[in-house]
């Protein structure tokens, strides 16, 4: 059955409010740790709720910033898309 809820009111719930839906991040390690957390909570496959689509419109909605100017390139190059569907196909 599909959650009437998305994955970013969940956590708006949880957190009574208190989250902002943005990430800073020093390289591209920490984008693919943060997708496997999301993945690791939320992922049918997990006992989660929610699809890989629903996972991934909520993951590709975040706000990214880079810490490290030498990372950038990596950073904004990162697809959650291609990354979640490397580990849930």
């Amino acid at each position: 059955m599909k959650n009437s809820k998305t994955i970013l009111d969940t956590i708006i719930e949880a957190r009574k409010g208190m989250y902002c839906h943005a990430v800073e991040v020093c390289g591209k390690y920490e984008l693919e740790s943060i997708a496997e957390s999301i993945i690791d909570e939320f992922s049918t496959e997990n006992r989660g709720d929610y699809s890989e689509a629903e996972i991934i419109d909520f993951l590709e909605s975040l706000e990214v910033y880079c810490l490290d100017d030498s990372n950038e390139k990596e950073v904004f190059d990162f697809s959650f898309t291609e990354y979640v569907k490397g580990i849930l196909d």
